[in-house]
């Protein structure tokens, strides 16, 4: 269970970074909206911290999307947590992103 609690996390951190990302926003200048520390940002979007409920929904007002965009289907998860070798691509397929911003993460996570 802890395998999947951390995906989750993880899953839910790549798509702030990403939405954050395609808005121009720094960590430091999300931050200063939410009132949190830039390290918090950056642990988030990390899947280091685990996001209190309302944070994501402050998170979804600032960024002006719905909070739904940040929350991965059970099935991603689960193959999210159970892979030895994470395949992205299944996984940006199914995202609401623009396919820049499928590009930009797909190059970033080959250098991981």
């Amino acid at each position: 269970m802890s395998e999947y609690k951390e995906a989750l996390y993880k899953l839910i951190g790549e798509r702030i970074k990403s939405l954050r990302e395609s808005l121009n926003l720094s960590q430091l200048e999300l931050s200063k909206k939410l009132d949190l520390s830039r390290s918090s940002i950056s642990n988030i979007e990390l899947g280091r911290h685990q996001i209190p409920l309302h944070t994501l929904y402050e998170i979804s007002r600032e960024c002006d999307v719905d909070i739904v965009e940040f929350l991965p289907h059970y099935d991603e998860v689960v193959s999210f947590a159970t892979s030895d070798v994470v395949d992205y691509t299944k996984f940006l397929d199914s995202s609401k992103l623009e396919d820049s911003q499928k590009e930009k993460l797909k190059d970033y996570l080959k250098n991981i």
